[in-house]
């Protein structure tokens, strides 16, 4: 962009693409970083409930995010000691199986359509203060081996929970416990799917599984430190 832009996003998940969206919609000039190129795969449950899609509805994206991806029914959760419980969406709702390889395309593709600025590969390194030190009027990148401040009126910091920008500034931090680790996985010919997700709970962690398009389930382990 030759010009500064009037808000810069720094992450382009879904919170970060949708507030390009509507800013770009609005009419202001909006530039969206992120450190990674997309496509990218990223460690999700992948599914999106029926209070999901409605927001992305009402964005006019519901047909969209809905191309290719599994309809879910509800979800099944377990518990400890054989404990089940199973239930289905009401009043004929549903939510979708998508991965965020193909969610976050998406998102990031329309908020560009709409006229946002999009730039791969920079990653964020700390906050540009204004001179009078009270506000934030940039960011500062790193590019491989080049260092680059991009400065813009408002800084909207949608870097996920370990946001490097909230927590240089002092105003997030992680916090000491509890403590999980997490890792997930793809596999094909998973017997027993259904049309639900399943939540397997126990005592030192849990694993959910979402039943995805083309015969493929995401399992996710998730257990503490």
């Amino acid at each position: 962009m030759n010009l500064s832009p009037d808000v810069l996003v720094v992450g382009a998940g879904p919170a970060g693409s949708i507030a390009a969206l509507h800013l770009a919609r609005a009419g202001v000039r909006v530039r969206l970083i992120d450190r990674a190129a997309f496509p990218r795969h990223k460690l999700c449950g992948d599914t999106l409930n029926p209070g999901c899609l409605a927001l992305l509805d009402r964005l006019g994206l519901g047909e969209i995010i809905r191309r290719g991806a599994l309809r879910t029914a509800g979800m099944t959760v377990t518990g400890p000691a054989g404990a089940s419980v199973g239930a289905d969406y009401p009043d004929g709702l549903c939510g979708i199986a998508l991965t965020r390889h193909d969610l976050d395309l998406r998102l990031l593709d329309a908020a560009v359509a709409a006229g946002a600025s999009f730039e791969p590969s920079r990653t964020v390194s700390e906050a540009v203060l204004t001179d009078d030190g009270h506000g934030v009027g940039g960011v500062r990148v790193t590019d491989g081996r080049r260092t680059e401040v991009l400065p813009a009126r408002v800084v909207i910091a949608a870097d996920g929970r370990a946001s490097r920008l909230a927590s240089r500034l002092g105003l997030a931090r992680l916090a000491r416990s509890p403590r999980r680790w997490a890792c997930g996985a793809y596999f094909e010919g998973v017997a027993g799917l259904t049309a639900r997700g399943e939540m397997h709970i126990r005592r030192d962690g849990y694993v959910g599984i979402a039943p995805l398009a083309g015969g493929i389930a995401n399992v996710c382990v998730v257990r503490a430190a």
